[in-house]
């Protein structure tokens, strides 16, 4: 069929073979919907369709093309930071960057009421102070053995002022012996003042001076007089870290059963200045 005029209604479903120009005598009626598989739209104008699956579109913006998010939700979802993440929340509190539940580094918290359970102050400048519980007895034995309790962990690098104050009983046979022994830590420097004296007469008090950084160095060590407190005080910088005891025997194994004791609610303070 060539130049002819047609009228009525197009048939889909004839075949129609179309040369040169034609004339409609009355407009054609068009099926309704789409009668062509896959067709393409150019421009198309949807309206408001009833339903439809969106699973294989692509390149809708979320900045422009999605509507009912929270203010500064989608610039979020489009550059996920945390300054981003901070603006789309409405009640958070601090800023930053945001933190989560493995070794965060967090500037300067305030923390307010809660519990701390099973932490280590480790990087923290702190004050630890350990109690003696029981009284500790030494009798012929001049083998140094850690008061219990009297542990402190330390951290490499940091630095401390320690306080040991020990009430003690003994006599001029069995005497006294203080040291530090370190497991794993090691120090770089040790500023130490030892002070015994007697309950009655300081006319036989001992003070004595070490920098001695080595482990088992016995800072006092002394049975002159029959002292009723021996104070360790100083500063330390820890250089591995590890940890720090105090340790006390007799001055001499021939004690001749004079025993020496370190008397219960002895104390020692450490405190990490930097």
């Amino acid at each position: 069929m060539s130049n002819a005029s047609v009228g009525g209604a197009f048939r889909p479903d004839q075949n129609y073979v179309v040369s040169g120009a034609w004339t409609f005598l009355t407009a054609p009626t068009l099926p309704s919907g789409v009668v062509e598989a896959s067709p393409t739209f150019p421009n198309p104008t949807l309206g408001s369709p009833a339903s439809g699956l969106l699973t294989n579109c692509t390149g809708l913006p979320i900045s422009a093309g999605v509507s009912g998010l929270g203010a500064g939700v989608a610039t979020f979802l489009g550059t996920p930071s945390s300054a981003n993440l901070l603006a789309a929340l409405t009640d958070e509190t601090g800023t930053g960057a945001a933190v989560f539940g493995t070794s965060p580094t967090i500037a300067t918290p305030a923390i307010t009421g809660g519990t701390l359970t099973s932490a280590t102050e480790s990087a923290c400048i702190y004050t630890d102070t350990k109690v003696l519980a029981a009284t500790a007895t030494f009798s012929n034995t001049s083998t140094l053995a850690t008061l219990t309790g009297f542990s402190w962990t330390l951290v490499a690098g940091a630095t401390y002022v320690f306080d040991i104050n020990l009430p003690t009983t003994m006599t001029t046979v069995g005497g006294l012996s203080v040291a530090f022994t370190l497991t794993t830590a090691t120090l770089t420097s040790m500023q130490m003042q030892t002070y015994a004296a007697t309950a009655t007469d300081n006319s036989t008090a001992i003070s004595t001076q070490s920098t001695t950084t080595t482990s088992g160095t016995k800072y006092f060590d002394s049975k002159t007089a029959a002292y009723t407190l021996v104070t360790l005080k100083g500063s330390l910088v820890a250089n591995a870290g590890g940890t720090l005891a105090v340790q006390a025997a007799q001055n001499t194994a021939a004690g001749g059963g004079d025993a020496s004791t370190i008397l219960l609610g002895a104390y020692g303070t450490f405190r990490r200045v930097l």
